[in-house]
């Protein structure tokens, strides 16, 4: 699938905590689809993703497979924070615009990240795999 596709595929879809379907996804299942369906790469699976552990607790446990990026380029992911804590995820589709599945009662819209930076206070940006 192109990431064209994919956009419009997903494109005002309802968030819904933990889920990982076209019908609805948060936003770490967003990213998954993403990269599954798109780039072809399956991500690891977090045993407590399911289990409705918390954000935080699953980003820890993937984190280490992803690298920083040198720039927001299609593919990269990026983590928005509040203080030190991670908060957020979307995929960028081009250097200038996430593609993401925000709380509850949202759903999966494109912003730029500094429109995301009036809720968050940092963004990084990273890609999966090694540099």
């Amino acid at each position: 699938m192109i990431q064209r596709e994919f956009i419009g595929l997903v494109n005002g879809k309802p968030w819904a905590n933990r889920a990982c379907c076209f019908e609805q996804m948060d936003c770490w299942g967003l990213v998954v689809l993403y990269y599954r369906h798109v780039l072809d790469i399956e991500l690891h699976h977090m045993a407590g993703y399911e289990a409705q552990d918390d954000f935080i607790t699953c980003y820890e446990q993937e984190i280490s497979g992803w690298s920083q990026a040198a720039s927001p380029d299609a593919g990269t992911v990026a983590v928005f924070y509040r203080g030190a804590i991670p908060a957020h995820i979307g995929v960028m589709v081009s250097p200038v615009k996430c593609l993401h599945a925000r709380g509850e009662f949202g759903f999966v819209r494109l912003d730029s990240p500094l429109a995301l930076l009036k809720v968050y206070e940092k963004v990084e940006y990273l890609v999966h795999g090694p540099l």
